[in-house]
């Protein structure tokens, strides 16, 4: 009987764990939305944030090497930290959006917070060859179309047309200014039709930009390409930066070779800004963002931007695609921010 009654109680306890078992299974199983907490000093400590960002806003005033950075904001849904303008370094003068238009709340609630909180400037690029380039694919269509076409007037008012439209987005998104992206070429081979056309091109582009500039002395002005192919070489000393196209080079000999070329007669030299690239996300890519002795170009150009050189001063650095500097496993934007507290190590980039 006590055997019996010893039983029973062990199959009414397995019974109960059982289901206890189950119903907490059912618990466990079930998603429950968490807030996690992230720590943050803008939150945890307003007055320190508050001191840090006025000595962030000193430092822009402050005689530094600038820093520039091609940001990608084609992805107008983001879902990570590195398609957000505000999770740049903080130390970044300057970000140049690479999609200009059509730009949502989110990014122009995340401009207005770059510019008000740490007085970055946003601005964008003109690009006179690839609109040149793009324009003479269409000729090309055109002709091969048999379809008649005045190529020197139609080229001035599509000048006029794209330029118009894109310079009204600086007034439209609120932009602090734009960079003047110009190569051209040498004049030295040119026959006398083809380099009449030539400077026709260039007034006419430059002129443009003169008119607009007259109008927007609040703006900044950059210029970036091939100084040395303008052939009224004016409008540089409105331009607050020189940009030379240096991403390509891989070594700081490259660098001191391409930056000599641009110091021609009425060229400024005492604004330039060399540019690298960053490395490619495609691992197998082990070309792009790297100079030939393996190191990579945009610490490596920031270490070379230090030095002094006799006939040009380097002002600073250009940082193409920063996007791809974001995913480190040591901090975000690792090599950006060894390269900016390279070039002015008195401030650490956040």
């Amino acid at each position: 009987m006590k055997n019996k009654f010893i039983y029973a109680m062990i199959i009414t306890a397995c019974c109960f764990f059982i289901s206890f078992l189950s119903t907490s299974c059912s618990d466990w199983t079930d998603t429950e939305s968490l807030t996690i907490i992230d720590p943050d000093i803008k939150k945890q400590n307003p007055e320190l944030y508050a001191d840090y960002l006025q000595n962030l806003k000193e430092y822009r005033k402050s005689d530094h090497k600038i820093v520039y950075a091609w940001f990608d904001n084609s992805e107008k849904v983001p879902f990570n930290r590195a398609q957000h303008i505000d999770n740049l370094p903080d130390s970044i003068d300057v970000v140049v959006l690479t999609h200009p238009d059509s730009l949502d709340d989110l990014e122009l609630n995340e401009i207005r917070n770059v510019r008000q909180d740490k007085d970055m400037k946003v601005i964008f690029s003109l690009d006179y060859d690839a609109l040149k380039l793009n324009y003479d694919n269409k000729m090309a269509e055109l002709k091969d179309n048999e379809e008649e076409t005045t190529v020197q007037e139609d080229f001035l008012s599509h000048l006029l047309d794209t330029l118009g439209y894109s310079l009204k987005l600086v007034d439209t998104y609120g932009y602090d200014g734009i960079i003047v992206g110009y190569n051209g070429k040498s004049l030295l081979h040119m026959t006398a039709n083809e380099k009449e056309e030539y400077i026709s091109n260039e007034n006419t582009y430059i002129g443009i930009i003169h008119s607009w500039i007259n109008t927007h002395k609040d703006k900044m002005l950059v210029f970036a390409g091939k100084p040395q192919n303008l052939v009224d070489k004016t409008i540089l000393n409105l331009c607050k930066h020189i940009i030379i196209e240096t991403s390509g080079a891989t070594s700081g000999g490259q660098l001191t070779y391409d930056i000599t070329r641009a110091c021609t007669e009425g060229v400024p030299t005492d604004r330039f800004i060399v540019t690298a690239e960053t490395t490619s996300l495609d691992q197998s890519d082990t070309k792009t963002g790297y100079w030939t002795d393996g190191t990579r170009a945009v610490p490596s150009s920031a270490l070379w931007a230090t030095a002094t050189f006799p006939n040009f001063t380097i002002a600073g650095l250009g940082i193409y695609n920063i996007n791809n500097d974001y995913y480190n496993v040591r901090r975000v934007y690792n090599y950006t921010k060894t390269a900016i507290y390279t070039l002015n190590p008195s401030f650490k980039s956040k």
